[in-house]
């Protein structure tokens, strides 16, 4: 039987999602670099964007059926890897105290009071999103998204098993993705993705 060498992107995630194994390392292969690049972009570290390189990938392996649904993977990694940098910057802030200084440097060429603007839109966009989930999803999501627990240390903190958690995650990121889709439609991830 011969591989096909190329597959496009569909094709891709398709296969991903029965656990093809090749094809997620063509996936890797094809967009690793493009997710490190704009991950260190923001976060101005090799070992935070490699890192966050990793829980991307990772997340794209874990989504299994729900990447059918992805229409365009560059916007939704871009998406991805943005929210996820957001959660990275405030957990070094909270860590940083009051030594603002100690913060990470954003580093970006165009304006910044427009990206300032730009980013406290998407950022009040997905704050009203995360609001909206059911009590038990936002507790899990907050502790597993913003706080960065891993799903066993959300679990033991909240009485609860692991497999629970993994489902409200999963429900609460597709709660979260179409509150944002369906609040403002291509306005919310073009905002999100103004500094790609």
């Amino acid at each position: 039987m011969v591989l096909k060498p190329h597959y496009n992107d569909v094709e891709l995630l398709q296969k991903i999602a029965a656990g093809d194994e090749h094809a997620f390392s063509l996936f890797y292969y094809r967009y690793s670099k493009t997710v490190f690049l704009f991950a260190y972009r923001i976060l101005d570290s090799e070992s935070y964007a490699e890192e966050l390189m990793q829980e991307v990938m990772l997340k794209i392996w874990m989504l299994g059926d729900e990447l059918i649904n992805v229409n365009n993977i560059e916007s939704y990694l871009r998406v991805m890897c943005r929210n996820r940098c957001y959660n990275r910057l405030r957990q070094l802030r909270r860590e940083a105290g009051k030594n603002k200084e100690a913060t990470i440097d954003w580093k970006d060429e165009s304006n910044e009071t427009e990206e300032t603007i730009l980013l406290n839109e998407a950022k009040g966009l997905l704050e009203k999103a995360i609001a909206k989930l059911p009590a038990q999803q936002r507790e899990v999501y907050n502790l597993c998204q913003i706080q960065g627990l891993k799903y066993e240390e959300a679990a033991k903190q909240l009485n609860i098993s692991v497999l629970t958690v993994q489902s409200y995650m999963k429900i609460a990121l597709r709660s979260v993705r179409n509150a944002m889709r369906n609040h403002s439609g291509v306005a919310a991830i073009l905002t999100i993705l103004k500094l790609f």
